[in-house]
């Protein structure tokens, strides 16, 4: 099938070397709310929210953009307080990363927002959560992250939140990210450089949304201390200014292919500038970031990519790449890499690995 005749909601049929592939999602949310239906729906033995129904509403009746975006962000199947036991958050991690792993995912960084960091044993629950998926699938490792939500909380609440980010990075936070609101106008970014200063010094590693809509914040998020990665940056290639610092920062985009087309930032696979971001010397990682409510999963977004062009082996190499950048230990950094370490993806022998990989 051409790429030209997979719809943004397609299921897609995934070549079984790609497939096979070690895969890494650095670029996932938590979706608390969407996850913990689907686990409170099957223990109740009804169905879970139709998001599919409503991302398909999404593309023919809304506007592309922000108010796709501020749609999705509006819908919340389950209330807040069914979250604030303890198994229900445990369980709703490990249904993402149960996911995950079954779509051939070997690493997983998931991104928590609002107060989540201030959530008692927040990093022993999640650990928890992984420790059960590992049962299954042995070679899954995931980190945590928190996102800072700038411009929604005052200097007081920040000020906490950063505390308790230093004091979780003790017990195992893997780092930050910062997303603006406003989102797609310039911001003013001075905080952030500051949180960011404080979190780089006790070892967090330090991401952002940026330029998903428009070419706004790229270049200030770019100037973040201690920055190595950016989520979207989707609209980069539009200014030969910001891709040319882009290309020259040396960091990663987080490239979420089904998550731009469907929220509109690019009108179609064919139009999203991921093929032009690696050709201008930018390294990647391909990424769910809104999985279920977008309708996609990891082995989904390498599919999409291999529709697109990219190699068995390139598509390694993003794997490989998204180890190099990740926000984890030396020690499981090395574990992944040996775990993702093939001669040639395009070979039969990919068989065995994959084999090996999920024994």
């Amino acid at each position: 099938m051409g790429i030209a005749f997979i719809r943004p909601l397609a299921e897609i049929k995934s070549d079984p070397v790609i497939a096979a592939l070690p895969k890494a999602d650095l670029h996932i949310h938590q979706e608390w709310s969407p996850r913990l239906d689907r686990v409170l729906a099957r223990r109740e033995g009804r169905t879970s929210y139709n998001w599919r129904h409503l991302a398909e509403q999404l593309i023919t009746e809304t506007p592309p953009g922000m108010p796709r975006l501020r749609y999705l962000a509006s819908v919340f199947p389950v209330a807040r307080d069914a979250d604030a036991e303890s198994e229900n958050f445990i369980a709703r991690i490990e249904d993402l990363l149960d996911e995950a792993a079954a779509d051939g995912a070997i690493l997983v960084e998931v991104r928590f927002g609002n107060e989540a960091v201030l959530r008692p044993d927040f990093m022993g629950l999640f650990r928890e959560a992984e420790r059960r998926v590992q049962k299954r699938y042995p070679h899954i490792r995931a980190e945590a992250i928190f996102t800072f939500l700038l411009g929604r909380f005052d200097r007081d609440r920040l000020e906490q939140l950063l505390q308790a980010s230093i004091l979780a990075a003790d017990q195992g936070l893997a780092g930050i990210d910062f997303l603006y609101e406003p989102y797609d106008t310039e911001a003013d970014w001075t905080t952030a450089y500051h949180i960011a200063e404080r979190a780089a010094a006790v070892g967090l590693g330090i991401t952002a949304h940026a330029g998903e809509f428009s070419t706004a914040n790229i270049a200030a998020a770019l100037r973040v201390p201690g920055l190595t990665r950016i989520g979207h940056a989707t609209q980069a290639v539009r200014d030969p200014h910001l891709l040319e610092l882009l290309a020259t920062s040396g960091v990663t985009v987080e490239c979420s292919l089904s998550c731009n087309v469907v929220l509109g930032a690019v009108a179609s696979y064919t139009e999203h500038p991921v093929r032009q971001l690696v050709e201008s010397g930018i390294a990647i990682a391909l990424c769910t970031d809104d999985p279920v409510q977008i309708c996609t999963t990891i082995g989904r977004e390498y599919t999409v990519a291999h529709a697109l062009g990219f190699s068995p082996a390139e598509l390694l190499a993003v794997t490989r790449n998204a180890i190099a950048v990740a926000f984890t230990s030396p020690e499981r950094r090395n574990e992944l890499l040996t775990l993702s370490q093939w001669d040639d993806p395009d070979s039969a022998g990919m068989d065995t690995q994959s084999s090996t990989l999920s024994s």
